[in-house]
């Protein structure tokens, strides 16, 4: 913004940033939080608010099986 001499309010809504370790609804811009089916269909249009849909849902069944893998291991050692 300051290398181009503009604005934040100009440049604001053409930045997007998409940190993979922030959680899908802590995720925002311009004060607003944006889960990621919402950003999907900014990007994409609103026929593929599905696909961030279907992202998110394999993304939390990955978290969720990692965390059954962890206690289970847990659990075979005896530990926690």
């Amino acid at each position: 913004m300051r290398a181009d001499g503009g604005k934040y309010e100009d440049v604001a809504p053409l930045v997007w940033v998409f940190p993979t370790e922030i959680p899908d609804g802590q995720w925002g811009s311009r004060g607003v939080i944006r889960p990621l089916p919402a950003i999907q269909a900014f990007i994409a249009g609103e026929h593929e608010r599905t696909v961030g849909v279907e992202r998110l849902a394999r993304r939390r069944r990955v978290k969720a099986l990692e965390l059954l893998e962890a206690v289970l291991d847990a659990a075979r050692k005896g530990t926690g």
